[in-house]
């Protein structure tokens, strides 16, 4: 099983994407640091929504094999920057959240992973189960 990061704003869903593909029954809890779970790394949403952060999410990223860049569908916004992926040399993915939520906007999610780098971009919805065995194929579990 690869190790996978995970970085996205605060409310994103990484958490609860952890506790949905964690075996060991991970407690899906707000990060307040940098949270290691298996083969999954959370990262505070802090550590996206600060610039100066972004030097812990470059270290931490040397730990993985794999990066989930995370956006809720339901965000109107997204703090990932043009190219954000670009600083990692590892794998990036986009994970768009939240996909079966009554207000979600999917496809503005997927440009916004789109524009932030993302190679390729899965819609999941941790709560219903919706692309969680495709994101289970690319990690190995």
């Amino acid at each position: 099983m690869k190790k996978v990061m995970l970085i996205g704003q605060t409310g994103a869903g990484k958490a609860a994407l952890i506790h949905a593909l964690s075996e060991d029954g991970y407690a899906a809890r707000k990060a307040m640091a940098v949270d290691y779970c298996g083969p999954f790394i959370n990262t505070p949403g802090e550590f996206l929504e600060n610039r100066r952060f972004y030097f812990a999410l470059i270290t931490t990223s040397a730990d993985c094999d794999m990066l989930f860049m995370v956006q809720s569908a339901t965000h109107s916004t997204s703090l990932f920057p043009p190219q954000f992926a670009t600083i990692f040399n590892r794998t990036v993915l986009g994970v768009v959240s939240h996909a079966d939520a009554p207000d979600a906007n999917v496809e503005r999610a997927r440009r916004y992973l789109q524009s932030a780098g993302a190679r390729s971009v899965i819609c999941i919805d941790a709560a219903t189960g919706k692309g969680l065995d495709e994101v289970r194929a690319l990690i190995g579990s």
